[in-house]
């Protein structure tokens, strides 16, 4: 009996192994999932990402992030003294929380509200909309979102981490 399950977990463990071979081939295309660090729901796609600087950024600077090459990311303060690295997305689920402010907006003409996670209500950043009909420099970005950096976390960094189960630990 015990042979049968050692075989059948060996079994297993090859199928994971295939699986996630599989997945890391169809993530090269310079697509991963962004993450809630709180609770692993996804929340981005890294293809969505894309470059709208603030003209308050304290530092903005290119990153290899999420499968993606030059990645913008801004040190944004808000009024409290508190520093937030961000990155900014086209799409992202998020669950908006009150109404839009145009106080203190790191991105002049336009408006902003909390972003949560959906699963868990982690604060995921802030969700940016035009206040304006028609963004006079020919900008067609009428909403996206500033993702804190630190609330966030690649697929792919998950995929590395190894697991064990508390029989095999030494």
């Amino acid at each position: 009996m015990i042979n049968l399950l050692f075989i059948l977990l060996l079994y297993a463990s090859g199928s994971w192994y295939i699986v996630a071979e599989n997945t890391s081939r169809f993530e090269k295309n310079g697509q991963e999932l962004l993450l809630c660090r709180k609770c692993g729901a996804d929340v981005a796609d890294s293809y969505y990402l894309f470059s709208k600087e603030s003209p308050g950024a304290q530092k903005t600077e290119k990153q290899n992030l999420f499968g993606r090459q030059n990645v913008t990311v801004q040190t944004l303060v808000n009024p409290f003294g508190i520093k937030f690295e961000i990155v900014t997305a086209k799409k992202a689920r998020c669950e908006n929380i009150g109404t839009n402010q145009g106080a203190d907006s790191w991105f002049p003409g336009y408006t902003w509200r909390i972003c949560t996670c959906p699963h868990c209500t982690q604060h995921l950043g802030w969700t940016f909309e035009s206040s304006k009909s028609i963004d006079s420099k020919g900008d067609d970005n009428k909403s996206f979102h500033g993702l804190i950096l630190s609330n966030i976390l690649g697929e792919n960094f998950t995929d590395s981490l190894i697991m064990m189960p508390k029989m095999y630990k030494m």
